[in-house]
């Protein structure tokens, strides 16, 4: 509960909005509910060991790619729609399925790398495996329910409750953003004209 809640907080703050951010928050519980469910069907069983490694920043992934790419697209739909303040059903429907549609694919790439991770796990045998196997598969039920959700549910929370407003206002998230990308600006620069003696620092 502690994890969802500063996830929660963290999403509404870095996206600026605060129903993208409770629509991306709410595949959290959802998610957690999938990964339950498939755990009962195959007699996995809920422990410290199980249910500890569950990241919801990992679960949330994929809908935090989508919400965004919604939520700009939306913005810029005054360009698309001559110049309009607000959009009607139909067109906030047309923006959020040419948003979703556009950048699903490069999500769910995501999603599967991560799922992918842990396919070695599987692998394991005697003790090891006994310990380790029901976390891959929990995490794999949990990554996998985000992905079906944000599939599905998060565009069409998306249409449901984002605001169809395409006028866009400086927050909190953008003076972050700005403060972040001065202090990392100057430090990929530097690593970039220093190549070979950034990569030997590491080896």
């Amino acid at each position: 509960l502690e994890g969802g809640l500063i996830v929660v907080f963290i999403l509404v703050l870095l996206l600026g909005n605060f129903r993208a951010g409770l629509v991306v928050a709410s595949v959290i519980p959802l998610a957690m509910l999938f990964a339950l469910t498939m755990m009962r069907l195959f007699g996995v069983s809920g422990n410290l060991m199980s249910l500890g490694a569950i990241d919801f920043g990992l679960i949330v992934d994929g809908a935090v790619i989508i919400v965004e790419s919604i939520v700009h697209r939306i913005t810029m739909s005054k360009h698309h729609h001559t110049g309009i303040k607000k959009l009607t059903k139909v067109q906030m429907d047309e923006e959020v399925y040419h948003a979703a549609s556009k950048i699903r694919t490069s999500a769910a790439f995501g999603e599967i790398i991560i799922m992918i991770v842990y396919l070695p796990i599987f692998v394991l045998a005697g003790i090891e495996g006994k310990m380790f196997i029901p976390m891959a598969q929990t995490v794999a039920f949990a990554i996998f329910g985000a992905f079906i959700l944000s599939l599905t549910y998060i565009p069409m929370m998306s249409a449901l409750c984002l605001s169809k407003k395409t006028e866009y206002k400086r927050n909190i998230s953008d003076w972050l953003m700005d403060f972040f990308q001065r202090t990392y600006a100057p430090l990929l620069n530097l690593t970039l004209r220093f190549k070979k003696i950034v990569v030997l620092f590491f080896f």
